[in-house]
């Protein structure tokens, strides 16, 4: 049965949809329905009371997080509702991992109606440039959409209290220059590594 929540660590995980606006070459999900024992391959998407039910099946955990095999703020409004929901009622942090193409997705700048209810992005930056970004993530929006997640970030920064900008460490990627870049744009920065499933 495919998994809504799923635990690692002290943080609470949320797989809300499989839907993804761009399709990275090192994707987890090309390789593998699991990660960590769980099958993030959903047959249709989970409703607000599924997840809140998933959510409330596990106990001490310090954040929930947004992060499954799609792009949940292609579902914005259900992470609005969902994390409004697990702000009052679990006083804990919210953490969304993001491939920072929302923007484009719906059209606006979204990042104002996640003030107050997120207290982490962790954007998907992945390249330097834009050329190596399109070769490893496939944008559906081409050249517009590295430029897109630079600027996604940049106005995270100045209204979420935590933005993180972190790459795949994939062979021949200049990772310094990818440090370099999140730094200039005001997010810390994270190696995450290349599971190949």
């Amino acid at each position: 049965m495919p998994t809504i929540a799923y635990s690692i660590r002290n943080s609470l995980y949320l797989n809300i949809t499989n839907r993804c606006s761009n399709s990275c070459t090192f994707c987890i999900k090309i390789n593998s329905r699991t990660f960590h024992d769980n099958d993030l391959f959903l047959s249709t998407e989970p409703s607000f009371d599924e997840i809140m039910a998933a959510i409330d099946a596990f106990k001490d955990f310090e954040e929930v997080v947004f992060c499954g095999y799609g792009e949940s703020l292609i579902r914005l409004e259900m992470v609005k509702q969902v994390a409004e929901a697990v702000k009052r009622n679990y006083f804990t942090s919210v953490r969304i991992n993001t491939d920072g193409q929302a923007n484009l997705v719906h059209g606006r700048n979204i990042i104002p109606e996640l003030v107050g209810i997120v207290d982490c992005l962790s954007v998907s930056l992945n390249a330097a440039d834009a050329e190596t970004y399109m070769r490893l993530c496939n944008s559906p929006f081409g050249e517009a959409g590295f430029t897109a997640v630079c600027d996604f970030i940049r106005l995270a920064v100045a209204e979420i209290p935590e933005v993180i900008a972190s790459v795949v460490r994939v062979p021949s990627l200049d990772v310094d220059a990818c440090k370099t870049l999140a730094l200039s744009l005001g997010a810390s920065f994270r190696v995450r590594s290349y599971y190949e499933g």
